[in-house]
Parts: C-alpha cells; sequence; structure tokens
C-alpha cells in the first residue's frame, strides 16, 4: 500500500472501532467514494481485522467485531495449548483455503507460548496417532472462491457465482443469498438461496470457478431453521423427510450399533442378532450409495422405493460382471 491509503485505512480502522459507521459517514469523514472504503474494508478483512456489517434504524452500519486495542491474550492452560496445536492435523483437508492458513498463524502463536517438554511431547502425538483424510477435496485452487463467499455470509450480500459440474459441458451461472460453508467430509459446500428457483441449494465449493460479490444485500433466515432444513439430510441433500428402515445382518449388527449415523436413528435389535436401523432422511440416493457397500449384510424393509432401486442397481453390477464371462447370468433370478 501507498503512504496515503495507509494513512486512509488507519483512520478507516478507527472510525469502525465501537458503535461504527455507515458507508455515507465514512465516505464524508475519509472524502472518498463508496467503492475505495469497501476495497479498504476488504484490505482490513485480509489483514486479520475482523469486519462486521449490522442494520440499525434501516441503515447498515460496519465496525470491528472488537477493539483489537483493549483485546486482551487468551488466558489457556497449557493443556488447551496443546489440544488446539493438536487440531490442526484433524483440519489438513482445508489446506489452501484461508481457513487453514488463519489456523496456522493462530495454532503458531499458541505454540510459541508452549514449554520445551510440551513440545516434545507434541511431537511424540506424530508418531502414536495418524489422521486420516480418505476421499478428502483439493481446495488450493479455490483459495479467491472461499474468501468471497466467506465475506458474503458475514456481510450478508447476495452473489453471482459461475459453477461447473461433470454433468454439464458448460459452466452455469447463479445468484444466490449465500447462508452458510458446510463441512463434510473433507469437502467444503455452499449453502445458498437460489434466485431462478428460489429454493435452497447446495453446491461444491472446488465446482464454483469465479464469485462476484454484488452490493444487493438479503436478510438471512433463522440458524435454527437452516439446522433443522439440514438435519433432513442423510448427508447432503435435505428436503422432507421420509422414513427409511434396513435390517443388517447379525455379522454386521455390532458395527452398525456403535455408531452414530443420524440425528434421526433409531435401533431395533431382532431375535436373530440383527438389528434395523431406522432413519427420517430426504435423499434415498444417499442412503443407496451408502447402503451398497454392506452388500448383502443390508437389506432394505422399507420403502419399497428404495428397496426396488437398490436391486436395480445390484442387477446391473451382476450383468457387469457376467459381461466379462467369468460368471453365467441366471435368466431365473429376480
Amino acid at each position: 500500500m501507498r503512504g496515503g491509503q495507509i494513512s486512509r485505512v488507519l483512520k478507516l480502522l478507527h472510525l469502525l472501532q465501537g458503535r461504527g459507521r455507515t458507508l455515507q459517514q465514512l465516505r464524508a469523514e475519509l472524502g472518498v467514494a463508496k467503492r475505495t472504503i469497501q476495497r479498504d474494508i476488504q484490505v482490513l478483512e485480509q489483514n486479520g481485522f475482523p469486519v462486521t456489517s449490522e442494520q440499525h434504524h434501516r441503515a447498515i452500519h460496519w465496525r470491528l467485531m472488537y477493539d483489537p486495542v483493549l483485546e486482551g491474550p487468551l488466558d489457556l492452560t497449557q493443556q488447551e495449548r496443546m489440544a488446539l496445536y493438536f487440531s490442526r492435523g484433524l483440519l489438513k483437508p482445508l489446506a489452501g483455503t484461508p481457513f487453514f492458513e488463519a489456523i496456522e498463524s493462530a495454532l503458531a502463536k499458541i505454540g510459541a507460548g508452549i514449554s520445551a517438554p510440551g513440545h516434545t511431547l507434541l511431537h511424540s502425538f506424530d508418531s502414536q496417532i495418524g489422521i486420516g483424510a480418505f476421499g478428502s477435496k483439493d481446495f488450493t485452487r479455490s483459495r479467491e472462491v472461499i474468501a468471497a463467499l466467506t465475506r458474503a455470509i458475514q456481510h450478508h450480500f447476495t452473489v453471482k457465482i459461475t459453477h461447473a459440474t461433470p454433468q454439464h459441458r458448460n459452466a452455469v451461472e447463479y445468484q444466490l443469498n449465500p447462508y452458510r460453508l458446510h463441512y463434510h467430509q473433507g469437502g467444503l459446500y455452499l449453502i445458498a438461496l437460489d434466485h431462478a428457483k428460489d429454493d435452497l441449494r447446495t453446491f461444491a465449493v472446488e465446482r464454483i470457478r469465479a464469485v462476484a460479490v454484488t452490493r444487493s444485500r438479503f436478510t438471512p433466515p433463522p440458524t435454527t431453521m437452516l439446522d433443522e432444513l439440514q438435519s433432513t439430510a442423510f448427508q447432503l441433500i435435505h428436503g422432507e423427510p421420509q422414513r427409511v428402515r434396513i435390517r443388517f445382518s447379525p455379522e454386521q449388527a455390532p458395527y452398525i450399533a456403535e455408531r452414530k449415523w443420524h440425528e434421526s436413528q433409531t435401533l431395533e435389535p431382532q431375535p436373530d442378532g440383527s438389528v434395523i436401523l431406522s432413519l427420517r432422511v430426504a435423499s434415498l440416493w444417499e442412503v443407496k450409495r451408502w447402503l451398497i457397500g454392506w452388500g448383502a449384510d443390508a437389506e432394505v424393509v422399507e420403502p419399497a422405493e428404495l428397496r426396488d432401486t437398490v436391486r436395480n442397481e445390484c442387477r446391473q453390477l451382476l450383468e457387469i460382471v457376467c459381461a466379462t464371462g467369468e460368471y453365467e447370468w441366471e435368466q431365473g433370478m429376480h
């Protein structure tokens, strides 16, 4: 930054403390255009100053979430520091994103306060505990996309995105109200309201090629509403829930019982040692993908639609195997 911009940004930092200012007030006090102020706010955000915006009396006020001059250091115990330092490994799938860079920076500061014996113990964890990231995605090319989405979510700005999927040759443009970023099994997803369909949709972040943050604002729905809607998803796809019941063999029943597969689940032990897992979820397709991995140890009790879908999937798999010439197709199978 040049000297004039540095001076202006420092003054802006001072004005954003306390109750903050509207863009009109900042423009009057700094003597620059609104667009210049918006760029300066982005500079502050990119350098670790958490700027937020709130509506008061029909006007949007921009302010710092805390006063960096008055805010004191966190008083963490040695165990708390070590636990946070160790958590870095759990978040490795987010490498290449602003989130992971911020985590690395914060943990480096925390690590500076750990004693020599503490560092020795931390290094010993590397050989004693392994953290897997099977199937995680690569976000190294999504840094700018994630930064733009984070800012739009924080300040409730509508965005225009360019999104590409393997099913479509050309990328598709969407106008969205971005509500939240959702982390699931090594993937990062955007939950947003699609203006064209007036419906809530989920977008894989690594498939978003570009994000344009508009100046249009939206009012986000209550967090509880989003939580309730996402609770209908078995994994990611939300919607109207329906009951699903699956019988697992006696051999697999203990493995099913020792995990929590969904918030809605109930277990019904059977006399033969098997167990019926009951769920209330929206997407039968997601359940089908999960069930196929259990093979013959999983039997769909209901709904009939899911049972038929799994049967057809298994029939197609058998046809593929038979096409290799290793087995003969039995015409009477059903």
